[in-house]
């Protein structure tokens, strides 16, 4: 039975879904989810994410993770948690240039671990093949879904690589840079649209009478009394929409606890807005473009925008803890040095690829592309320094 089949006779056996449970199942179904099944990273994909379009993106991670852990004066072993690792390409770019500059830090090489969240059969095989030089075993949804350390391997500069399905199951027995480069955006979020008769109702997904298609409704739709009481929505007007991620808001704040508990620092780059939103952001993309998100049902990526002003006041609830930012892409890499490093390699390359360079600095930091659009923003405990790229102007 297909994603869309499966939702059409849950909706007419219980009725209309949320667009979370539409989100949650599309993301995550073991057997016809995107995630698991469909997804595909790169140019000849449905998206691309910054890592691949050049490794200069995960040298700034790498390079800032090795100051915020000398600033921290934490020892040197590093540990990385990524979420959502994709195809491996960020945690291989943050790897190598740890362990090719790490020693200019801390005056030996530094002992190196890393943890990788994921629950696609198809991004585990890519990860361990890029990161450990091959694929042992074919892990299967039964191995991912039931053991809490599907798969353990040295590779790239010795590093102890292991595989978990959820975040909880990471140990959090040492401080750790967690590393969220687009994972926030494709968690699922409820849908709310104010009303003049009984305020914030939420909006639901429901099929077309005598078909197999999806749409939106509000009827019968239950009041949101949690969004009635948010002082910070009152003068939205009539017709204004909201979105919201818990999923997203729990994400935060667990890794706000384990900071908190043992150290270490989570850095978050996604795009997003820092304010109050009154528009709809959830949609879909297949081969780059937007689609229609009811339709193609888990053959295309969903998403939507994160929100960062709603992450600081989860983060502001842990205790302990402090969110520092955020700030944009584009201030974020150049405070790194990536203009420099940009210069570098231009003037390194062949003639032919010069335009190709001057492309991929451009997608990164100019505020038309991904610059401005997306946004950075950190987690530290709150008796740490301020991090660099993130001190007050």
């Amino acid at each position: 039975m297909s994603l869309l089949s499966h939702f059409c006779r849950r909706i007419r056996l219980t009725g209309p879904i949320s667009v979370a449970e539409l989100m949650q199942d599309v993301i995550s179904d073991p057997k016809h989810g995107y995630y698991p099944q469909a997804a595909r990273i790169g140019h000849k994909g449905d998206f691309i994410t910054a890592p691949e379009i050049t490794p200069l993106f995960g040298e700034m991670i790498a390079a800032w993770s090795l100051l915020y852990w000398q600033r921290a004066k934490h020892p040197p072993a590093l540990h990385f948690t990524e979420l959502g690792p994709g195809k491996g390409t960020l945690m291989r770019d943050i790897i190598d240039t740890v362990g090719i500059i790490g020693p200019a830090f801390f005056g030996k090489p530094p002992k190196l671990s890393a943890s990788l969240v994921e629950i696609s059969e198809q991004f585990i095989a890519e990860q361990e093949q890029l990161l450990c030089g091959s694929v042992r075993d074919h892990i299967t949804p039964e191995q991912i879904f039931s053991d809490a350390n599907y798969l353990s391997r040295a590779g790239l500069h010795k590093t102890r690589f292991k595989w978990y399905s959820m975040l909880d199951h990471v140990p959090n027995d040492k401080p750790s840079v967690y590393v969220l480069n687009e994972f926030l955006d494709a968690l699922n979020v409820h849908q709310y649209v104010k009303t003049e008769l009984i305020g914030w109702v939420e909006i639901m997904v429901d099929v077309v009478e005598g078909k197999d298609e999806l749409r939106y409704t509000t009827y019968k739709t239950g009041r949101s009394t949690a969004l009635d009481q948010d002082e910070e929505l009152a003068e939205l007007p009539v017709g204004a929409h909201v979105e919201r991620s818990p999923q997203a808001d729990r994400i935060v704040q667990t890794l706000g606890n384990r900071i908190r508990e043992t150290g270490g620092t989570a850095l978050i780059i996604d795009y997003g807005e820092d304010a109050i939103s009154s528009e709809l952001t959830f949609r879909a993309f297949k081969d780059h473009q937007q689609v229609n998100p009811l339709e193609d049902i888990g053959l295309c990526d969903l998403t939507a925008d994160v929100n960062f002003r709603q992450l600081k006041k989860s983060v502001s609830e842990v205790g302990g803890v402090v969110a520092h930012g955020p700030i944009t892409q584009s201030s974020f890499l150049t405070q790194m040095g990536i203009g420099e490093r940009f210069r570098q390699l231009y003037s390194q390359v062949p003639e032919e690829k010069q335009d190709s360079v001057i492309h991929s600095h451009n997608f990164l930091c100019s505020p038309e592309e991904m610059g401005d659009r997306f946004k950075v923003m950190c987690i530290t405990r709150d008796d740490e320094p301020v991090p660099f790229c993130f001190e007050p102007s």
